[in-house]
């Protein structure tokens, strides 16, 4: 019984483990798709010459060309947030079974005296 508790616990603990760095992930592009929709809020703004950071150095870009690769980099963000999302769900259900079996075990060794 102790050796199923142990497993349980460690389980448990990598669970969680997991789930917050997919967390910390997906918070990482929700800032990046604020960053990009910004960018294009501004870009939309301004007139005459743009310009984009490639690297370390700053080139002068069409502003379509700009545009139209915030869009794609836009989708892709969203597509890597969706792919969290649906990872996040999966990681919280296992959690949950984790600490609902971890109740039962302690609820059982608390009923056969052994804590």
């Amino acid at each position: 019984m102790a050796e199923d508790v142990q497993k349980t616990i460690q389980e448990y603990s990598t669970i969680q483990q997991q789930l917050q760095m997919v967390m910390a992930q997906r918070q990482q592009l929700d800032a990046q798709i604020k960053e990009n929709e910004t960018s294009a809020t501004e870009l939309e703004k301004s007139s005459g010459q743009a310009f984009r950071f490639v690297g370390s150095v700053m080139i002068q870009q069409d502003k379509a060309t700009i545009k139209k690769d915030l869009a794609q980099e836009l989708d892709e963000l969203k597509g890597k947030v969706e792919f969290l999302e649906r990872s996040e769900k999966k990681m919280a259900e296992r959690f949950t079974t984790a600490r609902k079996k971890l109740e039962e075990l302690a609820k059982a060794q608390k009923a056969s005296g052994a804590i």
